[in-house]
């Protein structure tokens, strides 16, 4: 599979997820959207979000040292 189509696959189950939020959000009670919820929810975004970026930067990191290590041998 080309990266085209990964990346339009991941798009589409992107979208469709916000999507069904959106839909989901009618039907939930009211104490699941408070304030304190949403805060809640963000700083668990929040943390996935930092160590998503945590284990990139050592990805980065790790294929940096190994190609530096290949060109120096």
């Amino acid at each position: 599979m080309s990266a085209v189509w990964v990346s339009l696959v991941a798009l589409a189950c992107i979208f469709g997820s916000a999507l069904m939020g959106m839909l989901l959000r009618v039907y939930l009670p009211e104490h699941h959207k408070s304030a304190d919820t949403q805060r809640i929810v963000n700083l668990g975004a929040g943390v996935i979000g930092t160590m998503a970026a945590l284990l990139l930067g050592l990805l980065i990191a790790s294929a940096t040292e190994s190609y530096d290590a290949q060109i120096t041998s």
